[in-house]
């Protein structure tokens, strides 16, 4: 897959995990999601959650099975201020749904290689 401004190669892992059992479900695809259960996500998170990936399709279903992007360049939307480029920072959950922030303290996951401030998404190597 190539990827970016530059392009090339990327390598993904995609996982295929499961929406919560019960409550609502809203995942759209390209939200960040965190784990709620085995193999279960959500992208509904406390403010500086772990993100563990990125949803690949929408879906409303309880306990419906969906592909997450677990390694590889995810482009998400952030909440707060703008992420750095670099660094061992990375990226956390935020308090809005299927958004990330940039950690209160401490580390995040992933690699920052791109923000566009304009449009609100951020180029993390999970």
């Amino acid at each position: 897959m190539a990827f970016g401004d530059i392009g090339g190669p990327v390598t993904e892992l995609i996982v295929t995990c499961r929406t919560q059992s019960t409550g609502t479900v809203a995942i759209q695809r390209g939200d960040a999601l965190v784990l709620t259960g085995n193999y279960s996500v959500d992208h509904a998170a406390a403010a500086g959650g772990v993100v563990i990936g990125q949803a690949l399709v929408d879906c409303d279903r309880n306990s419906a099975a969906i592909p997450v992007r677990v390694r590889g360049v995810c482009e998400f939307s952030y909440a707060g201020a703008a992420p750095a480029v670099g660094g061992a920072v990375g990226v956390a959950a935020s308090a809005t749904p299927g958004k990330v922030t940039v950690p209160a303290s401490g580390s995040g996951r992933g690699l920052i290689f791109k923000v566009d401030a304009t449009a609100g998404t951020v180029q993390v190597l999970l």
